[in-house]
């Protein structure tokens, strides 16, 4: 091979490198995200209590079907 073709595929290989850097980390970030969301929610469904928490996204939905009704959507 010559000098062109060497820097080329190194170029080639330091952006795959890249790549798969970017979405390791991005693969990492969705996982904590997700377990601090679940940890929030446990947090707040042991705070509310369930019962509650129940009725709230109950009605939080009966509003959003309403509102959806009235809207015509």
């Amino acid at each position: 091979m010559n000098g062109a073709g060497d820097i080329a595929t190194l170029a080639r290989m330091a952006a795959m490198l890249a790549v798969a850097y970017v979405l390791a980390a991005l693969t990492l970030l969705g996982h904590v995200i997700v377990l601090v969301v679940g940890a929030l929610d446990a947090l707040a469904t042991s705070y509310v209590g369930l019962p509650r928490l129940a009725y709230l996204l109950h009605r939080f939905a009966e509003i959003v079907r309403e509102t959806a009704r009235e809207e015509n959507l």
